[in-house]
């Protein structure tokens, strides 16, 4: 399961570039979208405009996206945030994404990426005995799983992951900018979730949450504050909700330039690694490990934002792991991103 995520830009956390302190109107912070869609910063004079009054969230108005990320793996952390060599996961996605304010301060979000993963090591998860990597020693399910397809051989396998579909609340109470929004993730198909190279966990999701953004009094520095829960689909009667926190602090060099420094991370319920491992790796316990897994996690990256234009924004970032405990050890992720509003 790949715990590299996206932070937004600073316009999508309802902050621009101003000469004095005020903040405008950004688009949709979606938990669980791996990529958003940023509004251009722009420079104004005013310092007391409504968020109600920005035409950036005024009905009609919304955005377009289009995003790569390219993730490397090598081993896993274990309950005590240790590391295990199991191998390495490529791991690519591109992702599509739309916002719309269907009414003035409200705005939907729909995402889908599509993501390939490829992993190499001596550590294959085998849902039956066929494929030739699965042979003695390697440990067999002892109710194998033909409808799981074998994907840890070597190549890229990719498909479609989840939907992402949202709603979000924009409102201010001074120049504090406060964003509630209600976020389900759909898979888009039953894909398969049982292998190192699985593009994800095949649970239905359903994340609570709401951001803080606001712009420090004559500065080109900002912060943002994000928090949700995640009520996740059970399985084997095991819950896995959890909770997920997005920090970011921003600066606008210029109207058109920014650079932030950002924060995700992931908290709470699920099964330790110690509790996975039982029956030497053979029983549905193990056959269900990774959509019942705890995947405790903290990322830390740096990005830009560049408007091109009126209408088109550039957006890049790099992430790396810094604490996690039973979760993929990834050593960085990159992504680019380029969207346009309307």
């Amino acid at each position: 399961m790949n715990n590299a995520q996206q932070s937004g830009s600073a316009s999508e956390r309802g902050l621009t570039k101003r000469r004095g302190c005020g903040c405008g109107a950004g688009l949709l912070l979606a938990f669980g979208a791996a990529i958003g869609a940023p509004a251009n910063a722009h420079e104004t004079d005013s310092n007391d405009e409504s968020l109600g009054e920005s035409s950036e969230s005024s009905k009609g108005h919304g955005s377009i996206s289009i995003g790569y990320q390219n993730t490397l793996v090598n081993g896993r952390l274990d309950d005590a945030g240790s590391s295990v060599a199991i191998g390495s996961v490529r791991i690519q996605s591109i992702y599509l994404g739309l916002d719309y304010f269907f009414a003035d301060r409200w705005s939907i979000h729909a995402g889908l990426p599509f993501i390939e993963s490829r992993y190499r090591g001596m550590r294959p998860h085998c849902p039956t005995a066929m494929p030739p990597q699965c042979q003695p020693p390697q440990p067999v399910l002892s109710r194998p799983h033909p409808e799981s397809q074998f994907l840890d051989d070597g190549d890229f396998h990719g498909t479609w992951q989840d939907w992402t579909l949202g709603v979000s609340y924009y409102t201010n109470i001074g120049n504090y900018y406060i964003t509630p929004s209600i976020t389900a993730l759909i898979p888009s198909h039953d894909y398969t979730f049982f292998a190192q190279a699985a593009v994800g966990q095949n649970l239905n999701k359903l994340a609570v949450g709401i951001a803080l953004a606001h712009q420090f009094d004559f500065t080109e520095i900002y912060y943002s504050v994000g928090y949700a829960y995640v009520f996740a689909e059970r399985t084997l009667g095991v819950s896995i909700n959890h909770s997920r926190i997005d920090l970011e602090l921003g600066y606008f060099l210029s109207p058109r330039l920014s650079v932030r420094l950002f924060s995700l991370s992931k908290f709470g319920g699920g099964l330790k690694q110690s509790e996975l491992m039982t029956d030497n790796r053979t029983n549905e316990v193990w056959y269900h490990h990774d959509q019942i897994s705890s995947h405790e996690y903290a990322n830390l990256g740096l990005g830009v934002d560049y408007s091109l234009g009126d209408k088109y924004t550039l957006s890049a970032s790099v992430q790396t792991l810094v604490w996690g405990r039973n979760v993929y050890n990834f050593k960085y992720s990159a992504d680019l991103r380029l969207s346009r509003e309307f």
